[in-house]
């Protein structure tokens, strides 16, 4: 009897044994596909009222998630373009749906009628909340003096009108300090920095022997980073932080931790950064009240302290504003350098690199900058030569344009976030709450195969790749120019077409972004729209020419290896960068000496 219940026993063990497996893996992942079933019968039920439901009153989807608590955030951080790609497209683009983030849940807004709506709602979509958390994190502004950088509104008892508003003032200052007289008078000073530092780099002087260099982004991000920061801010916060283009890339390449608002505790390194760049512009603000009276420098286009007239007048409404305490300031100030550098420098890196990969658009890119170069003697040194370009023939020649163009729709994927100002905010007849969040994702935009041309099938062009002349329209060609839809270019040209002396003159290809004000939206736009996209597409340009023009370059090739890609950890904050080092090969321009 013994014998057969002992038996029985191992039978039975034998049995769970065998299973156990299989209810283990099971029991793991019950919750998540209970999550997955819940979710999707959800979003179900939300697309069948919105069938009947009034519109204003209609409640957007949630694209169905599997993890409790944080939802598509796995998603998110493998591939962010193509969970937002997802979503824009889950009914399709005209409804908004949510995605499911531990930080900021948002409505993923798509199309090009949808994007259009988005912008036109500027006063009723505000930046306020998700803009404040971002100085907090990301910028290291104390969280109990947040509160000063929140829009001012005029009391009763004020004489203040509301347009007098201190943020409204300092992005005026800004715009005015990145366009007309002052924009070009910062081009150039910038052009000048680049130009010198070329002239005066003594590694590369060694005849024509060739130098290898392991990494392409890195060579241009301390060159350009250096250039443009001494042209706003003047030389002292380069001479005071030595390693300030260092601490800043290193800041840069965590940003994703920071902006998502992670603790401390679960990335010190990133924070660490963020500290090593505030006690750095601290240092530099220190030097300038201690050697400088800004009040007497009167209306001067650069000094060394301070830099360019802007950030001068920026630095009086700060005052202004009463935003004295070292650390609050230096938040505002970190929050601006990185906003006028950690775009336009990995932008510049793709565009000389393509221009490098490609021989025959090398050829056409060469050509262009020749006839726009020349040597001048700097502000500061009369007796020197360094080289110059015109800027504005630079960069209003059509293949520059659209290289420039199509390296900003292909490497920038920004997150343009907002939320309603009001309760009962209608988004194109679906009701958003005023706590929650709508967000456009530029990328998404830039790769909506219902817009852009991929070329013909006899020279296809996808829009994962990079064409040069994606941006060029030839009114003898059907199949060229950035749109699928070939509306746009009937009789339409820069250089228009018509009778000369009875004889016919045949058009030009020109550069054309007709059609694309809610698709090409590397900037943003609306009553937001980057105030400093005029100095980046200068700055990019140039950058390429004076590089080319003082160097000879070559990619060396990476036997057999993939080609750099996107850095696809960047997606949503700005322009991606390369996501492996790119070696090549550098010497003086043989052609120059």
């Amino acid at each position: 009897m013994e014998s057969q219940q002992l038996a029985y026993s191992n039978h039975l063990y034998g049995a769970w044994a065998q299973r156990a497996p299989v209810i283990i893996v099971l029991s793991v992942l019950l919750p998540f596909l209970a999550t997955w079933l819940f979710t999707s019968w959800r979003a179900s039920q939300a697309v069948r009222l919105a069938r009947t439901t009034k519109s204003a009153l209609k409640r957007p989807p949630t694209m169905p998630y599997a993890v409790p608590a944080l939802g598509h955030l796995f998603q998110f951080m493998r591939d962010g373009q193509s969970l937002m790609s997802k979503a824009s497209t889950f009914i399709d683009r005209s409804v908004p749906t949510q995605i499911i983030l531990p930080v900021f849940s948002n409505y993923v807004v798509s199309g090009p009628e949808s994007v259009v709506a988005y912008f036109k709602e500027s006063r009723d979509l505000s930046t306020t909340s998700r803009s404040l958390a971002i100085m907090v994190h990301a910028f290291g502004c104390p969280k109990h003096m947040v509160h000063f950088f929140k829009p001012q509104q005029p009391s009763a008892e004020s004489n203040k009108q509301p347009g007098e508003d201190i943020e409204q003032l300092i992005h005026r200052t800004v715009k005015t300090g990145l366009s007309g007289a002052n924009l070009d008078a910062l081009t150039s000073r910038y052009q000048e920095n680049v130009a010198a530092a070329v002239e005066t780099d003594s590694v590369y002087d060694a005849g024509d022997s060739w130098t290898e260099l392991p990494d392409l982004n890195a060579f241009v991000e301390k060159r350009v980073f250096e250039a443009a920061v001494q042209s706003m801010f003047g030389t002292y916060m380069l001479s005071l932080n030595p390693t300030l283009a260092d601490d800043f890339w290193a800041f840069d390449r965590v940003i994703g931790t920071l902006f998502m608002g992670l603790p401390t505790w679960l990335s010190p390194a990133a924070y660490r950064a963020r500290d090593k760049m505030l006690h750095n512009i601290e240092r530099w603000q220190r030097h300038g009240e201690k050697h400088c009276d800004i009040e007497r420098l009167g209306d001067k286009d650069w000094e060394p302290y301070y830099g360019s007239t802007f950030i001068r007048e920026r630095q009086r409404l700060l005052d202004k504003r009463g935003i004295l305490d070292p650390t609050l300031r230096a938040a505002e100030n970190f929050a601006f350098m990185w906003a006028t550098n950690a775009n336009s420098v990995p932008a510049a890196t793709w565009f000389l690199y393509e221009v490098l990969r490609d021989p025959q658009l090398q050829s056409r890119v060469r050509k262009i900058i020749t006839l726009a170069a020349s040597e001048a003697p700097p502000k500061k040194e009369p007796n020197k030569t360094v080289l110059t370009f015109d800027t504005p023939k630079l960069c209003s020649d059509p293949l520059l344009q659209s290289l420039y163009a199509e390296t900003l729709r292909l490497r920038v994927a920004v997150l343009v976030v907002r939320e309603p100002a009001r309760d009962n905010f209608s988004f194109r007849g679906w009701h958003i709450k005023r706590s929650e969040v709508l967000s456009i994702s530029t990328r998404t935009e830039a790769m909506n195969p219902d817009v852009w041309s991929t070329g013909s099938d006899e020279d296809p062009h996808p829009l994962d790749t990079i064409w040069a002349d994606r941006f060029i329209v030839d009114p003898e060609n059907p199949n060229s120019g950035p749109l699928r839809l070939t509306k746009h270019r009937r009789g339409k040209s820069t250089v228009s077409g018509g009778q000369a002396n009875g004889h016919a003159v045949a058009r030009k290809p020109y550069f054309s972004m007709d059609g694309l004000s809610a698709s090409w939206i590397p900037y943003g736009g609306g009553t937001s729209l980057c105030p400093g996209r005029h100095f980046a597409k200068q700055e990019i340009i140039t950058t390429a020419a004076i590089l080319l023009t003082a160097y000879d370059l070559e990619l060396v090739d990476m036997e057999g290896k993939d080609p750099p890609q996107v850095d696809m950890s960047c997606f949503g904050f700005g322009t991606m960068p390369p996501d492996k080092a790119i070696p090549f090969r550098i010497r003086r321009s043989q052609c120059r000496t």
